[in-house]
């Protein structure tokens, strides 16, 4: 799918016109590009490094390395180096463009392909990985990402880790390339014996997500993921039975048992000879018999890059605005967003293009907000636009960021009611939000007789998310060494434990358990034996009531709002790829089902709710249903990488999104922040330092200014609570005020704050979960320990 390009993107780079934005990767940004005088045939995706990469370094080696490599494969089933420049200021390398889906996109929108299909795509992936081995490479990233479905037959692209066989290897032993179940036992385990008969590996993952929709390794949690990688144990059921001993014949553990590609492309390709490795065979003519939804699809590409190409360029000075509202429609169903992104993919009607790029790195802090690994950082910039329409003038306390509106199509697009000041009842908070409210430091909400407390939890692991109810906080536990996770519940005036669950002794499935959220009177985790979700008794544990899980789904997420619960359930899927979900709701007093429904492709664990909306995403889309009904009520064409629960603005694609009504509201070069506040600021990392130390800076959802900044240690937890910013690390909690960012407070050497030989031990003094509630904190910690301390 094309993308806008991003306002402060380049004209050009080299003797390339960018075009159009194609994605990005661990080492750079993706655009479509043209050089001069070209046409489509001269189209190339061109590949740029991000600027916050070490160039002068083994990085800029790696590229120039990539580059070389790249040369050297040739052949009609791989996307060919066209040009490099891996010297330049900021390196680049331009590959053939090919105008189609990914297999990913391909198999998500239109289901399995047919047995005869997924023979010859097989067939011309192995002659692919023929050209790549002849080249003395291995691809070391085959997936169906990287597989691209053109009209004439599919191509292999992105060789960003593919690494010579002759060449001293630039990935350190012990680092895991690749992509999460897709990978090979040599990938999991981080060797440097990752040879050809990896790719061979990889190939029968993604013959069987071709055949099946989904991955042989699927899973809900990374860990499941290698953990059944390395013990050999993919599940063919679904592959069908023409292809099922082939693709297992590929997943075998040893290497050297695996086919070859010659072998491949003749047990596939009953028509083909014998190919020698590096000598592919020629396609044959004409058009490769895709299905006709797959065609149809590749046809909108085709369509979109032809509307790009016949596009006026844009000059290389800022254009005068025009009016909101006057961009086209843009392809694939990205839509040109009220004026602000044009059908061509270039910046819309009051988006200046500059001549260079400001560019920036981050790194989200590990806030648990129990979505898995694949979900724990990101890179973070800190560019923000103003976009036509918005209010120029910056945010006060008196003129904040208007309540999110409705979708288009709701009410004639109008605005939602002024948001109501919460009940004063039991507070409850949980781990991964990011404005834990207004009241969050009102002490006559604290638990009662409370006072600060330290202690650990019972046996192995650490919290990875928590919740608060009250006078009871609960904790899920990871035991690293095991895999395993429990609950365990304190209570929190005083720190003593009150109950675990399972029972010491019980059984639990593979995952333990997960998807953990609580409200005033229970806690809601999916079922240790891994069936359905359990209601517990908040006071002591005890199971009052089990949500039925449904055959063939796995129970993921777990969330309560509002009289509701929200529960969703993966179907034979997870980390590593996509899948159908189950969403079911229930009235939380009788636990009647309210309604049910089945969305192909969502994430199992991207349930949330964002005031009156249910929210979910996948691997093209994200959604927000009526808590009600379950009916789709706002829907927008991002994958939006969600890591702040129940935020109301969030990130999609470079551009910022009203989370409820999925209106692009601003644009960013940024990855998710570190927190957000109800009433629009973003708290994004700075770029480089001010005053010789990192900084955080407030920004103006609406306007894109900056309002303030604060100094800040990178991975140092970040939260709202009241009218304050919290920070958290080292032993030290800073207080800043919320609207012009004045240093209130810092409470320096807590007690009880976890030390090694006296002194606070880097990552390991930084908490693993954070919680306001009645002004106080309570925090846990690598090391098992949890505590509490008063911030105001």
């Amino acid at each position: 799918m094309l993308r806008p390009l991003d306002a402060d993107a380049p004209y050009d780079i080299g003797p390339y016109r960018l075009l159009a934005g194609l994605g990005s990767g661990g080492m750079g940004t993706v655009h479509l590009a043209v050089p001069p005088g070209a046409g489509a045939e001269g189209l190339v995706a061109l590949k740029t490094v991000r600027r916050d990469l070490e160039h002068a370094g083994d990085f800029r080696l790696r590229f120039r390395r990539e580059a070389e490599a790249a040369r050297a494969v040739r052949g009609p089933y791989v996307s060919a180096l066209v040009d490099a420049d891996p010297e330049a200021e900021r390196p680049w390398l331009a590959t053939q463009y090919i105008a189609g889906p990914s297999l990913e996109e391909a198999v998500g929108r239109h289901g399995p392909l047919p047995v005869p299909v997924v023979r010859d795509l097989g067939a011309a992936i192995a002659r692919g990985l023929a050209a790549v081995h002849g080249a003395r490479l291995v691809h070391r990233d085959l997936k169906p990402a990287n597989v691209v479905l053109g009209a004439t037959g599919p191509r292999l692209i992105d060789f960003g880790i593919a690494q010579a066989y002759d060449a001293t290897a630039l990935t350190a032993t012990g680092v895991m390339v690749g992509s999460p179940g897709f990978m090979s036992p040599e990938h999991v385990a981080g060797d440097r014996s990752v040879t050809g008969a990896s790719d061979v590996f990889c190939l029968g993952t993604v013959l069987c997500f071709a055949a099946t929709g989904h991955g042989p390794f699927e899973d809900t949690e990374l860990a499941a993921i290698v953990h059944r990688i390395a013990q050999g144990r993919p599940d063919l059921s679904r592959v069908p039975d023409e292809l099922r001993q082939t693709v297992a014949d590929c997943l075998h553990q040893d290497p050297a048992r695996r086919p070859t590609t010659a072998e491949l492309i003749r047990a596939l390709d009953t028509s083909s000879r014998p190919d020698r490795p590096g000598v592919p065979h020629a396609p044959a003519r004409g058009a490769f018999p895709w299905p006709d939804g797959v065609r149809e699809l590749i046809g909108t590409y085709e369509t979109a890059v032809a509307a790009a190409l016949e596009a006026p360029p844009m000059p290389r000075t800022a254009p005068t605005a025009a009016p909101a509202g006057a961009g086209q429609a843009a392809p694939h169903g990205q839509s040109a967003e009220d004026g602000n992104g044009a059908a061509d993919g270039r910046p819309g009607p009051g988006r200046p293009r500059t001549g260079r790029p400001a560019w920036a790195r981050g790194r989200r802090l590990r806030l648990a907000v129990g979505m898995g690994a694949g979900l724990l950082a990101g890179v973070l910039t800190a560019t923000l636009l103003l976009l036509p329409g918005d209010d120029p003038e910056p945010r006060t306390p008196g003129n904040a960021a208007p309540a999110p509106g409705e979708s288009a199509g709701e009410s004639g697009g109008s605005t939602a009611p002024a948001a109501t000041p919460p009940a004063r009842t039991a507070a409850v908070a949980a781990s991964g939000m990011a404005d834990f409210g207004p009241d969050s430091l009102d002490r006559t909400l604290q638990p009662e007789d409370w006072r600060p407390w330290a202690t650990s939890f019972d046996g192995p692991g650490a919290a990875d998310d928590c919740a608060l109810s009250g006078d009871v906080i609960v904790c899920r536990i990871r035991d690293e060494e095991t895999r395993q996770t429990r609950l365990e519940a304190r209570d929190a005036s005083d720190g003593s434990r009150l109950w675990g669950y399972p029972a010491e002794g019980v059984p639990t499935a593979l995952l333990g358990v997960r998807g953990l959220d609580v409200d005033d009177r229970h806690a809601y985790v999916t079922a240790a034996d891994g069936d359905g979700f359990e209601v517990l008794n908040l006071s002591d544990g005890k199971p009052v009531a089990r949500l039925p899980g449904r055959t063939g789904y796995d129970p993921v997420m777990a969330r309560v709002h509002d009289g509701r619960i929200f529960v969703s359930y993966a179907g034979g899927g997870g980390a590593g790829s996509a899948a159908n979900m189950l969403f079911r709701a229930y009235d939380a007093d009788d636990r009647t089902r309210v309604w049910e429904r089945v969305i192909p492709w969502a994430f199992p664990p991207s349930l949330d709710v964002v005031g009156d909306r249910v929210w979910i995403t996948g691997s093209q889309e994200t959604l927000t249903l009526d808590p009600a009904t379950g009916k789709t009520r706002a829907e927008a064409p991002w994958n939006c990488d969600r890591r702040i629960r129940s935020a109301p603005y969030d990130v999609c694609g470079g551009f910022i999104v009203d989370a409820r009504s999925l209106r692009r509201v601003g644009s960013t070069r940024a990855m998710p922040p570190e927190a957000v506040s109800r009433d629009g600021l973003l708290f994004i990392e700075g770029e480089g330092l001010r005053e010789g130390s990192r900084y955080i800076q407030a920004i103006d959802v609406r306007s894109g200014r900056e309002l303030w900044t604060a100094p800040w240690t990178r991975g140092d937890s970040v939260v709202v609570a009241g009218d304050r910013l919290l920070t958290f690390g080292a032993g030290r909690v800073r207080a800043f005020a919320l609207d012009d960012g004045t240093p209130e407070a810092t409470l320096d050497n807590i007690r009880n704050w976890p030390r090694k030989d006296g002194a606070f031990d880097g990552s390991k003094a930084q908490p693993t979960t954070v919680l306001v509630s009645g002004g106080a904190c309570f925090l846990t910690f690598d090391d098992g320990t949890v505590m509490t301390a008063p911030v105001s």
